[in-house]
């Protein structure tokens, strides 16, 4: 492989390349993401459960 083959092969291969900082800011944005959505969903759901429980206490008074 001459050395001109080699640059070439470099250019074309640089989005795949381990060492890539990007990669590494990809998938901390991806968790980071995931983890703000499972936090968010966490929150709402038992907001959602608390409005469910009181209101089936307003129907059934006396029921736990």
């Amino acid at each position: 492989m001459t050395r001109r083959d080699q640059e070439l092969l470099e250019k074309q291969l640089w989005g795949v390349s381990p060492r890539s900082p990007q990669n590494g800011i990809i998938i901390l944005i991806v968790i980071a993401v995931f983890l703000i959505g499972m936090g968010t969903g966490d929150i709402l759901s038992k907001t959602k459960q608390a409005n469910i429980h009181d209101a089936v206490l307003i129907l059934y008074p006396g029921q736990k």
